[in-house]
């Protein structure tokens, strides 16, 4: 990605497309807790009481409760990542000289394939500041989902190493400075704001507590937003544990430690 406005597109592309890609995700219906062993990775504060001082039963705090077992798939973020690069093509095809890249060929992607990646001469910016801040967003992607930091960078190098070779490869060579940052270091940023989010979330709720958690990770927010309105997710996410046990024998005691948060 060579210039501020691809990143940018890409990004506000998701947010659009979040909406009707989630609005099929139901691998769980509401009310369900089949959630799947070992449960997400995201450890947060208990949920509400079902009842308010006043008698009403409390609205669920959408923004700091465990996510909801029927986002643990990875079809939804796969699908809303490649639909996102791929609207950057469009931009290649109408105006090649606003994005600073070449045109359009399928001799570029066949280079792509063959030839190493270059070093590229785009900006301090987009090498070192977008490309590790769409790292970034790739690996919460599914750190929010109960992935672990293995297993989001994993999702996010793939992000990277896809745009470079199936998106961008359409006009230029990949970039050796692109694929060193983008999945390395934003990995390491995304993991900080992960754990930033997590701390902040148990927090007791405000409007400057959902403030914080809206701006750290406003993409995050926007999914929970959209499973709260749409979907109903805020009512049936469950409380984490965490466990291990200790079984001395068949006739000897049994040493068990549960943690709740």
């Amino acid at each position: 990605m060579n210039l501020p406005g691809i990143s940018s597109t890409a990004f506000a592309a998701m947010l659009v497309l979040a909406m009707p890609v989630h609005a099929v995700d139901t691998g769980v219906l509401p009310g369900s807790h089949d959630a799947a062993v070992g449960g997400p990775s995201e450890i947060l504060s208990p949920p509400d009481s079902a009842l308010d001082q006043s008698g009403e039963p409390a609205e669920p705090d959408w923004l700091a409760i465990p996510p909801d077992p029927a986002r643990h798939n990875l079809w939804v973020p796969t699908a809303e990542w490649a639909v996102c690069l791929g609207l950057t093509i469009p931009l290649f095809m109408i105006d090649p000289a606003f994005v600073n890249t070449g045109t359009v060929s399928a001799e570029h992607f066949v280079d792509a394939w063959t030839r190493p990646p270059v070093w590229d001469t785009d900006g301090v910016v987009s090498n070192y500041v977008l490309h590790p801040i769409m790292g970034a967003e790739a690996y919460l992607t599914v750190r929010n989902r109960g992935y672990g930091p293995f297993g989001s960078f994993l999702f996010s190098t793939g992000v990277s190493v896809g745009w470079e070779y199936l998106f961008e490869a359409w006009v230029e060579r990949p970039s050796k400075q692109d694929l060193l940052t983008a999945s390395p270091i934003g990995s390491v940023l995304g993991e900080l704001r992960f754990q930033t989010r997590r701390r902040i979330a148990r927090w007791s709720p405000s409007a400057g507590r959902d403030a914080l958690l809206i701006l750290i990770d406003p993409v995050e927010a926007l999914h929970r937003y959209i499973g709260k309105q749409f979907l109903r997710r805020s009512d049936d996410a469950t409380v984490e544990t965490i466990g291990s046990s200790l079984n001395l024998g068949r006739d000897q005691a049994s040493v068990a430690l549960t943690m709740q948060f």
